[in-house]
């Protein structure tokens, strides 16, 4: 229910018309009138009073209760979102599937607009540790060639200790994300500028 409506009903319950309302408050006549047809938004001043003069919290004025359906459309959303976010681990046993998974997976759930967004900072997030796990590898190789002046020392070559880290980095980001998702809070890779 829209606040015009939510402020027009519960004005009729309570027994007032536009007029007694508009007197009681002190709020003008012309503002309830614009209010109640949609044609301009209360401030915060104002609907508290109205909220005070109806006997009722704002933010049950302010806030509107999401009907089952919204609230299965969030669920599936978030769930598609987790879903594209998951499908970067696939990085871990492909390289650059960390990119190819996520994308394959929000082209076909762009049409949502929550799913197209966080689609995009996921994917965007997947490319930039892309690049910046490439550009790490070759520096560290190169400095560690510089400073023993052997590609290879001991068992373990220190890029691949470079890229194991990195790698570890990335499914530390995205379990966070998917911890956020199953929480509810769509706000994951916040931090990431879209690149595309």
């Amino acid at each position: 229910m829209t606040l015009r409506k939510k402020i027009c009903s519960v004005r009729k319950n309570r027994g007032f018309s536009q007029e007694a309302l508009a007197e009681n408050s002190g709020v003008s006549l012309r503002t309830i009138q614009r209010i109640e047809n949609n044609k301009s938004k209360p401030r915060p001043y104002t609907l508290k009073i109205i909220a005070d003069t109806l006997t009722i919290k704002m933010e049950e004025l302010v806030f509107e209760q999401k009907s089952r359906s919204d609230t299965l459309v969030s669920k599936t959303a978030l769930s598609k979102i987790s879903l594209i976010n998951s499908s970067a681990l696939l990085g871990v046993l492909i390289p650059s599937f960390n990119i190819i998974a996520p994308v394959i997976l929000w082209k076909l759930n762009k049409e949502n607009p929550l799913i197209n967004e966080k689609g995009k900072k996921i994917i965007s997030f997947q490319i930039l540790w892309f690049f910046l796990t490439a550009l790490l590898i070759v520096t560290s190789h190169f400095f560690h060639y510089k400073i023993t002046g052997e590609f290879v020392t001991g068992r373990i070559p220190f890029v691949i200790i470079v890229y194991m880290l990195l790698l570890l980095l990335n499914i530390f980001f995205i379990i966070k994300s998917s911890v956020q998702l199953k929480n509810k809070n769509a706000g994951i890779f916040s931090f990431i500028p879209d690149l595309f």
